[in-house]
Formats: structure tokens, sequence, C-alpha cells
């Protein structure tokens, strides 16, 4: 498929630097496949394979203007009438706490939806925000448009919901790893989700676009923590030894100390064992007047049902198959979905 977009660069208030305007300019600029390239494979990973599925559900995203390092992609307290889809850079799902202190939920890459339990679940009380870590873009996406395509693309819907479990299951496992794991394996096994999860999108650089605070506020230990932490990982020959970049040579070890297996970050292949089967079938529009009437004449004489009822999609779960060993998760190294 090669799905072209221009789009033509609006002008943006002078936010200090010439390099980030380029930026989103050549961003702006770029064809649809390219510029939406983690969508498209992370949509094609979650079960939408259609083309035709894929073009409409890009034909309906907004890209915006970019966010700053360190600005709010979505701000506490707001809750939008639209899903924000991060198209470049790496954000955070976190929350400030009243001491000044962030706690960071997940962090977010190309490809991923930013706020998608506020597609479902609305809280204008949500003191939940993104946050750009790195230079961001991204698109919009609004819910009524949302809303139509899982309508009429019923396998969408589908890709969202594994895309949520996707996101429970990271949550789970960074709750197990804070509360049980030592900081040494705590560390490493978030620094190896990363690594998975950037691969899974194209992204194979060893080196992990975040910093020691970003990592400590996701680990829940101190700053000083984290530096004695990364010093050691810097000892054992598993980061880098040179600048302050966090890069990785040796990941067989670094996932070795971590224990990690990353299943969990597999499950939209896990869920795709499940049987689901879409059905049509005739629904009323409106309640049908024999529900209050019984025996009342609904229908003509003969026996047709009458022009209020129209034809819709309902799918049906017929629960997980038969999973043999050999459909046993891929190891790390055949990288996991993000």
């Amino acid at each position: 498929m090669d799905h072209s977009v221009e789009h033509t660069p609006r002008p943006r208030p002078s936010v200090g630097g010439t390099t980030w305007g380029l930026h989103m300019i050549s961003l702006l600029n770029r064809s649809g496949r390219q510029a939406f390239g983690p969508l498209i494979q992370k949509l094609r990973s979650l079960g939408v394979e259609s083309d035709r599925e894929l073009e409409a559900i890009l034909d309906h995203i907004k890209v915006r203007a970019g966010t700053r390092r360190g600005e709010d992609i979505i701000a506490p307290g707001r809750s939008p009438g639209h899903s924000t889809v991060l198209i470049d850079g790496v954000a955070c799902l976190y929350e400030r706490l009243q001491d000044g202190n962030r706690q960071i939920y997940a962090f977010q890459y190309p490809g991923d939806f930013c706020d998608l339990h506020q597609h479902m679940l609305p809280e204008t009380n949500n003191e939940v925000a993104v946050a750009a870590i790195t230079d961001c873009s991204i698109g919009i996406i609004d819910h009524k448009d949302l809303d139509q395509l899982i309508a009429r693309y019923p396998s969408l819907g589908l890709a969202l919901w594994r895309a949520s479990m996707l996101e429970a299951s990271i949550f789970r496992k960074r709750l197990l790893n804070v509360g049980r794991q030592p900081a040494l394996q705590r560390v490493a096994h978030l620094l190896c989700e990363q690594l998975a999860r950037r691969q899974a999108v194209g992204l194979n650089s060893a080196t992990i676009p975040l910093t020691q605070m970003d990592l400590a506020d996701a680990a829940g230990l101190s700053i000083v923590h984290i530096n004695r932490t990364f010093q050691e990982l810097r000892r054992l020959n598993i980061l880098s030894k040179e600048g302050r970049a966090i890069t990785v040579v040796d990941r067989e070890r670094l996932a070795g100390l971590a224990s990690f297996d990353g299943n969990y970050l597999n499950m939209p292949q896990l869920l795709s064992h499940w049987l689901v089967s879409i059905q049509s079938s005739s629904m009323p529009a409106r309640p049908s007047s024999q529900m209050g009437h019984p025996k009342s004449a609904a229908r003509g004489s003969s026996g047709a049902m009458d022009d209020n009822s129209h034809h819709a999609k309902r799918c049906k779960w017929r629960g997980p198959t038969q999973m043999q060993p050999s459909c046993a998760m891929p190891s790390p190294s055949r990288g996991c979905l993000g």
C-alpha cells in the first residue's frame, strides 16, 4: 500500500530554535506511508490487515504541530473529544503527586495511542497526563470518527481492544517489578522492555532516548539510587561507559540479569488465537411495539419485519483455542509488540 498524504505546513509560533521548526516542516511534508509507518506496522500486528481499512484510518488522522520536549501533549484534567496518536518521538503517561514528584506509568513510542483509555472512559477529573520526553509529533482522530470506523470495520475495534490488553499487561509487569524486584533487576527489566517495544516498530538502535530521571520515575527509585544502579550496569559492561546516553552494549547479558521474558509484550498475538466471528443480523432501530403488546400486529400479512429494522454486525466471542507448545510467544530476540 502506498498511502500518500501531502500536508501543507501551517505557520507556527516560534518556540525557540530553527532546528525544531525544520523538523516539523519535514515531518508534515512526508508521504503518509513514511510518516505513519510505525502506526501502520502496529495496527497490522494488532490484526488490521486490509489496506482499505488502514487507508480509512489514516484518512481520519489530522497531523498537528509538534510538542517540545518537556511539554504536555495532554494536560491533566483534560478530556478531549479525540484520541491522540504518537507519530514521532517518545512520550510518557504520568501523574504528578502532591509533593511534586512524578510517577511514570508507561512510555509511549511511535504508533502508540497516547490516551486510548479516554475513548471509552472520559474523565474530566483525571489527573493522568501525557508529556513529551523528546520532541514529538502527534496526530488526532475525533472520537465520533473513531466510533464510525469501528462500526464499519469491526477488526479495528478488535485491534484497539488488543492494544488495551497490551497496556494492561505492561502495567501488571511494572507493578510486579516495582513491588518485588531489587533495583538492579528492576532497571534492567525496564531497559529490556524499552528495547523490545522500540524494535517492534522498527527502531533498532541500542540507544534508549530516556534519561536517568525518566527511568527513576518509572521504577520508583530516587535519582541517587538510579545513578548507583547505572554505575553498576556500566561496571558490568552492559551499558556503554561513554557519554551520558543510555546505550546497551550487551543485550543478552542485560536480559539474563533481568530474567526478561517478552511474553507479556506479545499479548496481541496471544489474543489473536481467540476465535471471533462477526455475524450479521437484523436488529430493531427502536423498541418494537411488540414489547408492550405481544399479540399486536407488528408484522404485515406477509409476515415480513416492519421497516424499522436495520442490518447490524455482532461479534461473538468463542473463547481461546487450544494452543500447542509451538505457539508459545517468540523469544525477546525476535522482537515483541509495542
